[in-house]
């Protein structure tokens, strides 16, 4: 397996963009219909909170979604001295998204509950806790 297809499965299997090499930078936004977002920084923020990285970020490779980035015939060209085209490594891609989009969306849904939870929780203690619950007016 080329680095390329290794560093996009490390960045899907362990739902983080941070791990995300220049290579694969370039590969994303050069060949997969993602936009630059002015730099790597700008990009890995764009797609770090789970929300994002699940319900945008992996859907270019899902075939059942609007942002899938199909394979067109400028993609049937060699990337670099790989042997493998830019189609070919885009397959690999959507293979690995298939295997890992069921607990990748798990995970994001997980991470938002847990966000509503504390907001939750603040927001009750803002209400229950101790303050005067008069209204004046």
């Amino acid at each position: 397996m080329i680095p390329l297809i290794k560093n996009f499965r490390e960045v899907i299997e362990n739902r983080n963009i941070e791990k995300m090499n220049k290579e694969l930078y370039e590969f994303l936004t050069l060949y997969c219909g993602f936009i630059a977002h002015y730099n790597i920084a700008g990009f890995k923020a764009t797609y770090r909170d789970p929300k994002n990285f699940a319900g945008v970020f992996i859907k270019h490779f899902d075939k059942d979604h609007m942002y899938y980035n199909g394979i067109y015939s400028c993609h049937l060209s060699p990337y670099k001295d790989t042997g493998l085209t830019k189609a070919e490594i885009k397959r690999e891609f959507e293979k690995i998204v298939d295997r890992h989009k069921k607990e990748i969306s798990q995970w994001a849904s997980g991470d938002q509950r847990k966000e509503r939870y504390a907001l939750y929780l603040r927001l009750k203690e803002e209400f229950e806790g101790g303050e005067s619950h008069e209204h004046r007016i």
